[in-house]
């Protein structure tokens, strides 16, 4: 919303200021929930490997702390950049939240704001409005989403609000005609051993070659890396190496986990050892319940399944593996991760909290005398993981997952209406002369912007004529796909084979949640394909996967089809959320009727308002001068 120069170190300023904003905030009186994330810079070895890399935290913590709102609320986050030995500036997304009337919260650095540069402090503020379900928050610079990430879960009511965890055993809890005994937060992230500034070197470079993957899976932020359980790390809860993580829940009882994709890179399945999981909701939006062994997730996709847990057994640990496998990796299909495991543990007594315990996950081959060697009391070798299909089936089970509620008229009219526009993206990437690589959507290079897009707009050097448009609809003047509020946009995702391969690509949408509403083989030929429809109950979301295929003769490798309503003016990001993709170029800008931004304002702020921030403002400078 607003960026603040030096107020870090003035405390007593941020929470006056905090109080002024309430005062001249002209709006109803909306729940106002407020936070405040400290980013700074520390020392991380998550997977118990021989050394720590340099990362940013947030609040010193990883994961990041979990922000709990209800739906309708007023939600206030005030972002301090103290990275200052790393001097990185840094920019925080809410994933999956709109952002009705409050474009300039969206936290996309040269679209909606400039990166907050170390010692200065940004205020996000916005309406959570028409949403509830699993979301999360990461940076969006670099590669700094690997630590960056934090659970943001929204509630339908404060019904459905768990109480103090220590009461959570007397109440039963409610979403839709769900009923569940609690509630776990499954976090999926990367780890490589590099740092990511050098990472981000390599990729943006001309040493560039491929995409190498990362050395560790990590799930609630941490694992145990494969190539230590010959080590003599300190394997304890207060040691070198405090374990994998683990999901507590007691016997008899039906849980909803919260499954967040907040890796970067790999698309990855995730399976419990001997529990099924009944999906419930995907990225915001109840489905009817659909079983499955196991889940697909890409980066940024989110789930809630519910488990049913059995009877405590005696004699044995009532632990149960968490294991995940690589899915459209083009080598060991269907095979485990290396080392990308968790547990879910039987326990008499209730501690949502996280957890550690070192029970090592070792191959089958030498695991027995691995764990001889070391006197493991108790391990588990991997064939008696949970297994995953070796075979990578396109749209896995999307076509069967149906919304909680029937279609209401609106909706139905929305998805057999025909599109008031069709924009093809159609990315590819190329080592350019210079030997860096990027990709080019529709065969242009990515655009590096002075300032970002908002400013330009709001400071009135932005044309807003969407009469001269290129035949694709791209606007040159401002490198944009301009649409307009009312109309029904249909977006087709296309692929192109990258290298000897074609790769799957999660695309996700800033702004609007859409619906998946067709997919294809090879390259989308919109007189041949326009009119397919082979997703016959879409449910809305806001990350979607382009599956790969073979390759035609146009070099298209598989498409997709996302339709969206516009009906959130503003300056929107659309990319792949392979964060290393978008960092080379796979990335659009969707331009909805900028000149109604203001007008769709959720906020307005006073001319006394901006005087007395400005006094602050030279007060805290000042007072920071003299630390």
């Amino acid at each position: 919303m607003i960026r603040f120069h030096g107020l870090r170190q003035a405390g007593v300023f941020i929470w006056t200021l905090i109080y002024v904003i309430n005062q001249h905030i002209h709006v109803s009186a909306p729940t106002l929930r407020r936070f405040e994330l400290d980013i700074t810079s520390t020392f991380l070895n998550p997977d118990c490997q021989n050394s720590p890399y340099p990362v940013l935290l947030v609040n010193n913590q990883f994961p990041a702390p979990t922000l709990r709102v209800v739906k309708g609320d007023d939600v206030e986050v005030i972002i301090h950049n103290s990275a200052t030995a790393l001097n990185v500036s840094t920019s925080v997304h809410f994933h999956g939240i709109r952002q009705y009337g409050t474009v300039e919260s969206d936290g996309v650095p040269e679209v909606t704001q400039t990166a907050i540069p170390p010692g200065e402090t940004f205020i996000h503020r916005f309406r959570v409005i028409d949403q509830s379900g699993t979301y999360f928050y990461h940076a969006h610079v670099s590669f700094q989403d690997d630590t960056v990430q934090g659970a943001l879960i929204v509630y339908d009511d404060e019904k459905s609000f768990p109480k103090d965890s220590h009461e959570e055993n007397h109440q039963i809890l409610h979403d839709g005609p769900y009923q569940y005994d609690g509630e776990r937060i499954l976090q999926l992230s990367e780890w490589w051993h590099q740092e990511f500034l050098e990472r981000e070197a390599y990729y943006m470079g001309k040493d560039f070659i491929f995409d190498k993957g990362a050395n560790s899976i990590l799930i609630n932020g941490r694992t145990v890396h494969h190539d230590n359980y010959n080590s003599s790390l300190d394997i304890s809860a207060g040691g070198d190496c405090p374990g994998y993580s683990v999901l507590d829940v007691q016997p008899n009882k039906t849980y909803r986990i919260r499954v967040i994709g907040s890796q970067s890179f790999r698309t990855l399945g995730l399976a419990i050892g001997q529990h099924k999981m009944t999906i419930i909701e995907s990225d915001g939006q109840l489905t009817k319940p659909y079983e499955v062994d196991w889940l697909e997730i890409g980066p940024g996709q989110r789930f809630s399944v519910l488990i049913h847990t059995g009877n405590m057994k005696k004699d044995t640990d009532n632990l149960f593996p968490i294991s995940t496998s690589y899915r459209w990796r083009h080598r060991s299909p269907g095979e485990h991760s290396e080392n990308g495991f968790a547990y879910l543990r039987y326990s008499t007594i209730d501690q949502p909290g996280l957890q550690t315990i070192y029970k090592p996950v070792l191959p089958e081959r030498t695991g027995l005398e691995i764990a001889q060697k070391h006197q493991y009391p108790s391990y588990t070798l991997v064939d008696e993981l949970p297994a995953f299909p070796r075979e990578n089936n396109p749209d896995w089970f999307w076509r069967d997952i149906a919304p909680m509620n029937d279609y209401n008229e609106v909706e139905l009219k929305l998805l057999s209406a025909s599109p008031d526009r069709v924009i093809k993206l159609r990315s590819t990437s190329v080592k350019l002369e210079n030997n860096e690589t990027r990709y080019l959507m529709n065969g242009r290079m990515p655009v590096v912007r002075e300032q970002h897009i908002l400013a330009d707009l709001m400071q009135g050097r932005m044309n807003v004529n969407i009469n001269h448009l290129d035949e694709d609809g791209y606007a040159p003047d401002r490198n944009t796909f301009p649409i307009k509020k009312g109309e029904v946009v249909d977006i087709v995702l296309q692929n192109t084979q990258s290298g000897r391969n074609c790769l799957i690509h999660p695309w996700h949408t800033h702004g609007h949640s859409h619906y998946m509403i067709a997919s294809g083989r090879g390259e989308y030929i919109h007189t041949t394909h326009g009119d397919i429809r082979n997703y016959p109950t879409p449910i809305l979301r806001d990350v979607s996967m382009v599956y790969p295929s073979e390759s035609d003769e146009s070099g298209g490798c598989g498409w997709s089809k996302i339709r969206i309503y516009a009906d959130n003016p503003g300056l929107w990001a659309l990319h792949c959320h392979i964060t290393s993709h978008m960092m080379q170029g796979k990335m659009a800008v969707i331009e909805e009727s900028p000149e109604l931004i203001n007008s769709h304002k959720l906020y307005e702020y006073d001319t006394e308002w901006y005087i007395f921030i400005n006094k602050l403002i030279d007060q805290a400078n000042i007072l920071n001068k003299h630390k």
